[in-house]
């Protein structure tokens, strides 16, 4: 669904195909999009790191 279909004044079918609104909402949810995967790939790498580094320091059994 085409959300500017009920709310634009120039909304034709098809129109979202040549529409500059259509292409800058497109283009602003994309710049979103890759700001957030960039947002969870940096804070994954860091929880990883923190997660590694307990791992390293803590107790383990001695095995005989």
């Amino acid at each position: 669904m085409i959300p500017c279909k009920n709310t634009c004044p120039d909304y034709f079918e098809g129109c979202h195909k040549t529409c500059a609104r259509w292409r800058t909402y497109q283009d602003q949810n994309r710049l979103r999009r890759q700001a957030q995967k960039a947002y969870l790939e940096y804070h994954t790498r860091r929880c990883n790191a923190v997660i590694r580094q307990c791992q390293a320091v803590s107790a383990r059994p001695v095995i005989r």
